[in-house]
């Protein structure tokens, strides 16, 4: 055999083994592909159903956002329309707050004049007072007098009416002894007045006596009635009058017409002001 013979023979007998080796291998590459292809196929099976879930997700999120963008953009609208209200507002409020300024301006002007007026009424009303209290001592000083002169003046009407009714007696007694003179004589006997001495016609306000203050309170009030806290057992007598005080304001005077042991009653005279259960009676101011 010669040497070509024998490199051919050797050679295929490597190409061979190669040839073998690379179908082993070729086989098991084919496995593995196959293994794989599988591996892949259900993969993709997989993928595909995973992408349907979310290709339907997709589409619901897609409408959710389109509902969403409707709903957003009403929103949008409805808060246009507030702003463009709030904007209208504010430019109402804007005026009427420089309405409001120029009102509270001249009420500025306003109260600075009343304020001043106050002041002038407040000093016009102190130096009123000031007059109202020297009148209101003088009104009393002028209610002594006042009160002096009626007491004085009831008993010149007693010593008045004394004289009247003795001139009257005295004219009666006259006219008896006339008509004895032209009868004939003159009797010895008293001739009785047809009309007697009435002394007591109109009985005058009783006075205290001077330096007796007799002092009480009003405890109760009956119209033209009213009924003291002193009697007789204080000195009180009737026609005995009481002027009544309320602070130092006079209010009226009470003629004394019934008198108990502690109480005494009478009707009002020269009222100015009605009187009062708690009221000073005093018979001396």
């Amino acid at each position: 055999m010669s040497i070509l013979t024998k490199t051919l023979a050797v050679l295929l007998s490597v190409f061979s083994l190669l040839l073998a080796g690379m179908f082993v291998v070729f086989v098991g590459n084919a496995n593995n592909y196959k293994q794989m292809y599988e591996d892949q196929k259900l993969l993709s099976t997989t993928l595909q159903a995973d992408l349907t879930t979310k290709d339907e997700q997709y589409n619901v999120q897609v409408k959710k956002c389109a509902e969403l963008e409707q709903q957003l953009q009403r929103e949008l609208q409805t808060l246009e329309a507030d702003k463009n209200q709030l904007a209208t507002d504010l430019r109402s409020a804007e005026r009427l707050a420089q309405k409001a300024q120029a009102d509270a301006d001249s009420w500025k002007g306003v109260m600075t004049g009343f304020e001043q007026s106050v002041r002038n009424l407040q000093a016009s009303l102190d130096q009123t007072q000031g007059q109202l209290d020297q009148a209101r001592s003088q009104g009393v000083k002028d209610q002594k007098e006042l009160n002096q002169i009626t007491a004085d003046l009831y008993e010149k009407v007693v010593q008045l009416q004394s004289l009247e009714a003795e001139r009257r007696r005295l004219l009666e007694q006259k006219k008896e002894l006339e008509k004895q003179v032209a009868t004939g004589g003159f009797a010895a006997k008293e001739v009785t007045p047809v009309t007697l001495q009435q002394n007591r016609m109109a009985s005058p306000a009783t006075i205290a006596p001077a330096g007796t203050d007799i002092k009480g309170l009003v405890v109760e009030v009956q119209q033209n009635l009213i009924t003291l806290s002193v009697g007789s057992a204080d000195g009180v007598k009737e026609n005995m009058v009481f002027h009544i005080t309320r602070g130092d304001s006079f209010l009226c005077d009470v003629v004394i017409t019934n008198v108990d042991i502690n109480r005494c009653a009478g009707v009002l005279d020269l009222v100015q002001q009605a009187p009062q259960v708690g009221d000073t009676a005093s018979t001396q101011l």
